[in-house]
């Protein structure tokens, strides 16, 4: 592919996010202007491009791979994904409450409120015994990023134990609630690799803010864990559009 001004791609004003540029690659790989293996134009090409620099670049193509849209390969540069991501399937939609778009997205904002809520309460009430405990929990983590299914398990073990250490009954109970709604939805965004080993690294950073009884830290690795899938989420179901890729079947993508 002959990369180009002339391929219809846009630079980006300085004040739009990651998140926008991420779109806009989302939206060039549905449209097939790469194909599925390809790499992707250098990080300098993109930058200038899209007229951004190479942390919100990176941080883009980040959340790409996150959804399972490219991957990334250390020194290697970025490709596009040859098989659908296990993200980009839609049963975790069909049955409970998460029947549409706007519900899941209603989920996943009420997560990032109340786990950064409870964290930081966590920060302060936590003590030794249960710190040891994610202590474990994440050193366990790091032996099962390549399994899904014990990692997935891991993650949500750690969280409960963050939940209890609040001694919040009723937060918790709520933050229970929804995790039980989302939780099909939470595991297949572990099913990446890429996935695994983001969330891996940042329950260390959210470990190391509880062991300094810091709410603020805390609350800041919590958010900062919860919403690379959040920027993932929406890039896949920002446009109303988007329902119809998501009811289109297994790895279906948007047309533009």
């Amino acid at each position: 592919m002959n990369f180009s001004s002339s391929t219809g791609f846009s630079p980006l004003p300085r004040t739009t996010l990651s998140e926008q540029l991420a779109k806009q690659l989302a939206s060039r790989i549905s449209e097939g202007n790469w194909a599925p293996g390809e790499k992707l134009p250098s990080e300098a090409e993109l930058c200038k491009v899209f007229n951004v620099g190479r942390s919100s670049l990176r941080e883009a193509l980040t959340s790409l791979a996150f959804i399972g849209l490219i991957r990334i390969r250390a020194g290697g540069g970025s490709y596009v994904a040859e098989q659908p991501s296990p993200y980009l399937t839609t049963t975790w939609l069909k049955g409970g409450l998460l029947t549409s778009a706007k519900t899941l997205g209603e989920f996943v904002e009420a997560r990032l409120i109340l786990e950064t809520e409870v964290v930081g309460l966590c920060a302060k009430r936590v003590n030794p015994e249960e710190l040891r405990e994610m202590e474990l929990l994440v050193g366990q983590m790091k032996a099962f990023i390549r399994d899904s299914a014990e990692f997935s398990r891991l993650d949500l073990a750690f969280h409960l134990r963050v939940g209890m250490a609040a001694k919040n009954e009723v937060l918790n109970n709520i933050l229970s609630s929804i995790r039980e709604q989302s939780m099909d939805l939470i595991t297949k965004s572990l099913l990446l690799e890429e996935g695994m080993e983001y969330a891996h690294r940042t329950h260390i950073k959210i470990l190391e803010a509880l062991r300094q009884h810091s709410p603020v830290k805390a609350q800041d690795a919590m958010r900062t864990h919860l919403r690379l899938f959040q920027r993932g989420y929406n890039v896949l179901f920002d446009d109303p559009k988007n329902d119809s890729w998501v009811n289109s079947g297994p790895g279906s993508l948007p047309s533009s």
